[in-house]
């Protein structure tokens, strides 16, 4: 038997659905220019005081299944655990280790359909597998997982909660999963975690790691920084509906509750806590344009901070395709990580 650590080659595939965009004023009679005025200091304060009274310790934590990946003694294991109320999944993928090893986390998009929502990861060290980390992925609120190792996938069931709670809560997700992990998996060495998403997912890790200091190296792809900006670019636009505005419209938020979510789902606003970070854009992506990197890197000048931030603009590449068939994005993101 060979004692060879393999590595695996994970692929996130973030799929933002073609959303339909009303020619309607879908904030007709609303002031716009409060609603989408940068945020005060006040408003910064409270969202902070608001995340640190949140409690994301989650109870009824379950092994749902423990299935053995190879033989190396690595297992999948799908749980669930409660947060919230709601009754949310995940997946671990723990290797046989005698030493600490660290997190991966593996953050996913937004879509409307959640099975459009898929992991795919390629176990390219044959029968005896073993990866020198765990990898960690949950299924935030209204989404599964479907995980497919070397052609066979694994689902979930769909997470309770509203998937719309889809950038501040579902980084209350994220972290309560590390809790777990810290609370249950011992080998786990929560002095090295890192967390990469694409889309939705980017965003929420670097939310993430401006919540919770145990995340020490950030990963986004195609992820938005500034989702005040955004929505007042695609307020008429059903998926921004559904994340910001559509309480606001029916009448059970008010414009201030409005802007805390959007703020609070936005890294630019909280970029004093960023630790290392790459954030990878696509030069003609429109949904989540270049300038989202751009806005980061003015307010970490701004600020004078003194932050590794490193941003990377791909030509020709769309939010669809940003990763696909992309070995430099790979390989900078190996590069990124290696050795911690």
């Amino acid at each position: 038997m060979s004692n060879t650590i393999t590595r695996i080659t994970v692929f996130i595939f973030f799929f933002v659905v073609s959303a339909c965009s009303s020619d309607n004023d879908f904030l007709e009679g609303f002031d716009k220019q409060l609603l989408f005025s940068q945020p005060t200091q006040e408003e910064l304060t409270i969202i902070e005081e608001d995340w640190a009274s949140r409690n994301l310790n989650p109870t009824n934590y379950a092994i749902e299944e423990e299935i053995p990946i190879g033989t190396g003694g690595t297992v999948l294991k799908m749980i669930s655990f409660t947060l919230d109320g709601y009754k949310e999944y995940g997946a671990l993928i723990v290797p046989e280790t005698d030493t600490l090893v660290p997190v991966r986390m593996a953050l996913n998009g937004f879509s409307f359909e959640p099975e459009n929502i898929e992991t795919s990861i390629a176990l390219n060290g044959g029968e005896e597998f073993k990866i020198p980390y765990i990898f960690a992925i949950p299924a935030f609120r209204g989404q599964d997982l479907h995980i497919i190792l070397n052609g066979v996938t694994y689902s979930s069931p769909i997470s309770e909660g509203n998937k719309c709670d889809a950038f501040d809560r579902a980084t209350d997700d994220a972290i309560a999963f590390l809790n777990i992990i810290q609370d249950t998996e011992e080998m786990a060495d929560m002095n090295r975690v890192s967390a990469q998403g694409g889309s939705r997912g980017g965003t929420v890790a670097m939310l993430m790691a401006q919540r919770d200091q145990r995340v020490k190296k950030v990963i986004g792809i195609a992820a938005p920084t500034n989702m005040l900006d955004l929505t007042s670019r695609n307020q008429n636009d059903n998926i921004y509906i559904c994340q910001f505005l559509q309480e606001l419209v029916n009448g059970t938020m008010t414009i201030a509750e409005a802007r805390h979510n959007m703020i609070a789902s936005s890294p630019l606003f909280f970029v004093q806590q960023l630790p290392s970070t790459q954030l990878h854009l696509g030069e003609d992506d429109r949904i989540v344009p270049p300038d989202q990197g751009t806005q980061l890197i003015q307010q970490i000048e701004a600020l004078n901070l003194d932050i590794d931030f490193q941003l990377f603009v791909y030509e020709n590449r769309t939010h669809s395709n940003i990763a696909s068939e992309n070995q430099i994005l790979r390989d900078r993101i190996e590069l990124f990580l290696q050795g911690f």
